[in-house]
């Protein structure tokens, strides 16, 4: 099952659901018709795929993502806007380029780092125009993430009762 939540009411904006065998990027590519214009999307390390990522901005008007970056990833600086903050092009590979037709074979988008407490944190966003999206309004966008496991956790709840509940990590033991 994969939500899609909007973070200041904690409300379900759409949801995909399949049997567990199915992926949850197969389940997120359902949400990307129903995603409002004029919207950003806080994904989980998770569901990076360019083709994904892309798709997501690009069926709509000012439809923007942000997502952490995985470690080790390629890529090349286009531009650099101050400290912290660079333009970066990503390359996509052929099986990628199979599944979604529309990606580019080059995805340009944002770096943005930010350090906190010594810990380095790095996100990728389609806010790439800096004038539009100053790198100090995107550097704590993130956090709020959190606002998604606790929307979660309220949803849960409600749906339950409050009643106590046994779970497991494994299909076979639920």
């Amino acid at each position: 099952m994969v939500c899609q939540m909007e973070l200041s009411s904690h409300l379900i904006t759409g949801s995909a659901f399949d049997c567990y065998t199915v992926n949850e990027m197969k389940l997120a590519e359902q949400l990307i018709e129903t995603t409002p214009d004029n919207s950003l999307t806080l994904f989980d390390k998770g569901f990076y795929s360019l083709g994904l990522l892309q798709a997501w901005s690009s069926h709509g008007i000012n439809r923007h993502w942000l997502i952490p970056m995985k470690k080790g990833l390629i890529y090349e600086v286009v531009q650099s806007f101050g400290r912290q903050d660079k333009l970066i092009k990503l390359k996509s590979n052929p099986q990628a380029r199979k599944k979604w037709p529309e990606l580019e074979e080059e995805v340009v988008v944002r770096l943005i780092t930010r350090v906190k407490e010594g810990k380095q944190y790095d996100v990728l966003t389609s806010m790439v125009d800096p004038m539009l999206y100053p790198k100090s309004d995107i550097v704590g966008l993130y956090e709020y993430r959190w606002e998604i496991e606790l929307g979660y956790r309220e949803q849960k709840q409600y749906m339950l009762g409050n009643r106590l509940t046994l779970r497991s990590r494994l299909p076979e033991l639920v």
